[in-house]
């Protein structure tokens, strides 16, 4: 390390530029929590290069339709190799006002450049201005921007899904699936008590708790899937008809040269679409993966519990490096990557509000989806994925407290109020003389084990009619009474069982879709 806490002296001349450049943006997930393994697919140079995508493969589609020259398309095949987003900004800011005509506007300038410098050449007596001006001309047949626009976006969407999201939710699932499995062998198997209302009730094995929550996910993985299936997009012209389109590759053309062209982007066409496409299948992709975020923050949530120093059934393995993340208390372990994913999810949820007014046009075109799809997905996106690294990171480093998580179980052992209600209404024909039926039963003892400084047990048996019927009671019903609270886990080690089935099931059909 160069001049020891001096850590810019350690970045080139470039690195240094862009980390002062992100510096000075607004979004936070761009300066403070960039996410480099996304700069291809939510930011705004992806967007550029997505958009001159859009119209390549439009070009190639008309080349397929025997419209234009296989000759120009490689003069726009190798032009898009040498493409400027950021030149495409400022021909719009300076120049076109308008997005798509920048995007036109690029491939000319890239054509003129690549024909003067003698990388390509024509074999006609075309100037290099006018062959980049008849090929632009190729370009963007009969098509609006939300053609382009609205499907690249779309195209990017189902790319940072396949490449970046799905992943890292299958691997998330695969850690759950690793760590019920190690707890559910007799060697790592540990019994914790469950809580309803922040109070201990009945012992599970802590196995359940990650094999839940790896067949939760499981099930939303597998809905994101099956919404991606049904996006939908569209080449169809200024109100959705076709009839600009058709002036181009014409009208017996213009069905299958919607089909062919978005099959090339992996898209599907909206036959329901105006000028934009609708907008109802992206609302419904969404609740699915803000539900798989919920359930992902649900999980966080119960493990900043767990971590708390009242519980403290849970840890990293990693604690001692983590020790003095407190400005004030240097001794204290934070769960920071519990509380900072739980959290994420009140940003991710708000972004639905965006996504759901997208759904919403005056007749067949406003501007209100040009102002709001500047901000979501995207931002959404990126947290999203963030929470997903943070919470893999954390379960390959989870570490279960045994005596912690035994101490707890204690309280239910001593005091098995719960489970002997549940025995009691197993012998509906006992009834108290004085409390009656067996919840009664149970409150009153444990007023009276609340008043009196005596165990639970011992009040308990104190009554003469409750230690008749005890006598009657099955052994197991016995012995769980009787310390030996094991026995009260009913059917929950074939659900940890059921529920890695599932999970396995999803993530084995997900990797081979």
């Amino acid at each position: 390390m160069a001049n020891g806490n001096n850590f810019v002296a350690e970045l080139s001349s470039d690195e240094r530029m862009l980390a002062e450049m992100r510096m000075n943006t607004v979004s936070p997930n761009d300066g403070k929590y960039y996410q480099k393994d996304l700069e291809n697919y939510i930011t705004q140079w992806a967007e550029w290069m997505a958009c001159a995508k859009v119209q390549l493969e439009l070009l190639r589609t008309r080349v397929e339709f025997g419209l234009a020259d296989e000759k120009d398309l490689k003069i726009v095949e190798e032009s898009y190799k040498h493409l400027s987003p950021l030149n495409m900004s400022l021909i719009e800011r300076h120049e076109t006002k308008h997005d798509q005509l920048a995007v036109l506007k690029e491939f000319n300038v890239r054509i003129q450049e690549l024909l003067d410098d003698k990388v390509l050449s024509v074999d006609t007596e075309e100037t290099s201005t006018e062959t980049a001006e008849r090929i632009e001309a190729l370009l963007h047949p009969g098509t609006t921007s939300y053609d382009i626009l609205d499907t690249a976006r779309s195209y990017l969407l189902k790319q940072v899904w396949t490449d970046k999201l799905r992943p890292a939710i299958i691997d998330v699932i695969e850690w759950f699936i690793d760590l019920a499995e190690k707890y559910s062998q007799d060697e790592h198997a540990v019994l914790q008590v469950w809580r309803t209302h922040i109070q201990h009730t009945a012992p599970v094995p802590f196995a359940l708790t990650f094999a839940r929550t790896a067949a939760r996910l499981a099930e939303w993985l597998e809905n994101c899937d099956m919404c991606f299936s049904k996006m939908k997009w569209k080449v169809s012209g200024i109100v959705g008809t076709q009839s600009s389109v058709s002036m181009v590759v014409w009208a017996e053309n213009a069905i299958q040269f919607e089909i062919k062209a978005l099959h090339k982007l992996w898209l599907r066409p909206d036959y329901t679409a105006t000028q934009i496409v609708s907008k109802e299948p992206l609302a419904n992709l969404w609740n699915s993966l803000v539900t798989l975020m919920s359930t992902v923050a649900d999980f966080a949530g119960d493990m900043r519990l767990l971590y708390s120093s009242d519980m403290a059934e849970v840890t990293s393995l990693d604690a001692k490096a983590r020790l003095g993340w407190s400005s004030a208390d240097a001794s204290k372990n934070n769960p920071i990557n519990w509380e900072n994913i739980e959290w994420k999810f009140a940003v991710v949820e708000g972004g639905m509000r965006t996504l759901y007014q997208l759904t919403q046009t005056d007749l067949q075109r406003d501007l209100r989806g040009s102002v709001q799809a500047r901000y979501e997905p995207q931002g959404m996106i990126s947290e999203i994925y963030e929470s997903l690294k943070r919470i893999s990171r954390e379960l390959k480093q989870l570490h279960v407290n045994r005596d912690n998580v035994e101490a707890n179980l204690n309280n239910v052992r001593l005091k098995p109020a719960e489970p002997l209600v549940a025995i009691l209404r197993g012998s509906p024909e006992w009834k108290h003389s004085e409390y009656w039926v067996g919840h009664n039963f149970v409150k009153e003892i444990t007023k009276k084990w609340k008043k009196w400084d005596k165990e639970f047990r011992e009040v308990l048996f104190a009554d003469e009619e409750f230690t008749a019927l005890y006598d009657t009671l099955p052994k197991n019903k016995q012995n769980i009474i009787m310390w030996e609270i094991e026995h009260y886990q009913g059917t929950s080690e074939i659900r940890v069982e059921i529920n890695l089935h599932r999970a396995r099931e999803v993530i084995t059909e997900s990797l081979m879709a």
